[in-house]
Order: C-alpha cells, then structure tokens, then sequence
C-alpha cells in the first residue's frame, strides 16, 4: 500500500481496472488519482471537483509527485470531459447515493466503461438506478477502515436486474467478507433497537422484520460455509 494513501483509498485504486483515461470526479484532495497515476492503472488522469478550492490542493499534491503532465485538473459539476476526451474508466467516491445518480444520468460514455462507485449513503437508491438503467454491477462489498464501513462497488454497461433484498445488502455480498457481517451485525442490532420502539403490525415495523429475516439467512448461508 502506498504510504500517503488510506486503506480506503488504497481500495479504490485496487478495484480500478488499467485503463487509457480516467476521470476522478470530486477528485478532494486528489490521493485517489495519485494512486491511479503512480500504479500506473491509468495513463491519463482528469480529476474535476466542484471546489476550486480542493482542484488546487490536487495540483499541488500531483506536482510534488511530478505526475501533473499526466493530467488535468478541472473545476466542475460532474464528468467535466470535452467530447474528444474518450474516457474509459469513471471514479466517484465518497459521495451520498443520489449525487452518484444524477453525476451518471448526465454522462452518457461512447466506448465501454468502467465504473468505480463509493457512495457515502443512499446504497439502495443508487444500487436501483444501476439495475433499472444499462448498468452491470461486477463488484459490491464492505471495506472496513479506521472503525467506518465503506460500500465499494464497480460496474459496467450491461443488463442486470437486482431483487429488493440484492438492493438492500449487496449484489454480489460476499460471504467471506468479514467487513461486511460486521457491518450486517451492526445493522442488525439497530434494527432490533428500532423495532423495540415501533407499534406492533405498523407497516415500519413489517419492513424491519422482513429485513431481519434476510439478515438471518445471509448470515446462516455463511455459516454454512465455515
């Protein structure tokens, strides 16, 4: 792992396949896009972010790398691209779900891409999107650094539909990701503690109960393999 990178970070740019050009959107201080540029997963980098502010603290951090000729920085809302830009790899972290949706909405890729998603909060809204609108989720776990979760999830152009349950916890959870039961279990237990609070036959209380049950059978089909 490289040094200046968090193990989150660091998660990022190990999921991201090599590819010609790359774009970081709200690129922060720009560590990810360092990780890509130094492990040579892409040979050109944008990293746009909305914060002027935060654009110059990621041209600082490349030129001290001496990494810049292998960039852009762009201040901008979304995938700040010009239409001769062929991009092929797509970067967002660390954003809400929703912000995640309309950045994808409003880009719509010429060549075969790979997408690279962290979002922050609103997994089942941005984990519909995908499956409703032309995307294929590859992969979908929890990362687990400095006592926070972090939902980690690639996807590419294709056709996948996700159940209720799959848009919940994960379409393709892995049942030997000890990050993610942690997180599960602590789900668990919050639901449990809501529960006790609820009026009995609510429509609440209904939804939690159902997802305590797929709780329990995820759990029960790791168990299985121990």
């Amino acid at each position: 792992m490289m040094s200046n990178l968090t193990l989150r970070q660091q998660t990022l740019v190990d999921i991201s396949k090599k590819s010609n050009l790359t774009i970081d959107v709200g690129c922060d201080h720009g560590y990810v896009g360092f990780g890509l540029l130094e492990s040579k997963k892409t040979k050109f980098l944008i990293a746009s972010d909305i914060s002027k502010k935060c654009a110059q603290k990621t041209e600082k951090l490349l030129k001290e790398k001496n990494l810049e000729k292998f960039a852009f920085v762009r201040v901008g809302d979304g995938i700040v691209a010009k239409p001769n830009e062929k991009i092929d790899q797509v970067v967002v972290a660390g954003m809400g779900g929703k912000e995640i949706v309309h950045i994808l909405t409003n880009f719509k890729p010429k060549t075969d891409v790979h997408f690279v998603l962290q979002p922050m909060k609103e997994l089942v809204f941005l984990r519909k999107f995908l499956s409703e609108n032309g995307f294929k989720i590859l992969k979908d776990f929890v990362l687990k650094d400095k006592q926070k979760f972090y939902h980690m999830i690639t996807a590419k152009i294709g056709n996948q539909t996700l159940s209720k349950t799959k848009q919940r916890w994960g379409a393709k959870p892995h049942l030997n990701n000890v990050d993610f039961f942690e997180w599960i279990n602590q789900k668990e237990q919050k639901i449990k503690n809501i529960l006790s609070n609820l009026p009995q036959n609510s429509t609440k209380e209904k939804d939690f109960v159902r997802c305590l049950k797929e709780i329990e059978k995820l759990k029960s089909k790791r168990s299985k393999l121990c």
